[in-house]
């Protein structure tokens, strides 16, 4: 009988907008969902405490300044360092919103491209925005999917086979 060769287990970084949408936890879990019979492992930096309660009380609780300012002090390194020991980063870059632009997703798309030098995915959803279509982003991403499992196909096609 032929040795089984063990696969690489990869990290996968899913990068893209938080806030109390609800979508923006969506396909994430989505992705999970497809994944969770493959080697890796997900890098959800919405699976914390404080983003899990904007999640949960979106309409009741006002989150404070001062509670989103003290976030951002941890939240930012701890983002880091989730990209720094990543293999691949998934980014939706459909869900923009006007009024919360993706200044955070952008800034890891720059730390995943420029510092780690890792192959970034951005998923679409066919929606037509500044970030969809924006040429600084397209430098950054090696590839574009138009939805969640097209992306899920593309790693396996291109990632997962070593």
């Amino acid at each position: 009988m032929p040795e089984m060769i063990e696969k690489k287990r990869h990290y996968i970084y899913l990068a893209g907008s938080i806030s109390a949408d609800d979508e923006t936890y969506k396909w994430r879990e989505e992705f999970h969902e497809l994944t969770k019979d493959l080697p890796v492992v997900c890098l959800d930096p919405t699976l914390n405490q404080f983003n899990q309660k904007l999640r949960r009380f979106q309409s009741s609780i006002n989150l404070s300044k001062a509670a989103k300012e003290r976030s951002q002090r941890i939240l930012r390194p701890k983002d880091y360092q989730l990209i720094k020991i990543a293999s691949v980063v998934v980014v939706n870059l459909a869900l923009s919103d006007p009024d919360k632009p993706m200044i955070g997703t952008i800034q890891e798309l720059v730390w995943a491209h420029d510092i780690f030098y890792l192959p970034i995915l951005a998923v679409t959803m066919g929606v037509d925005n500044p970030y969809t279509r924006n040429i600084w982003i397209d430098e950054c991403c090696s590839a574009k999917a138009e939805t969640v499992k097209d992306a899920v196909e593309m790693l396996q096609t291109f990632f997962l086979e070593f």
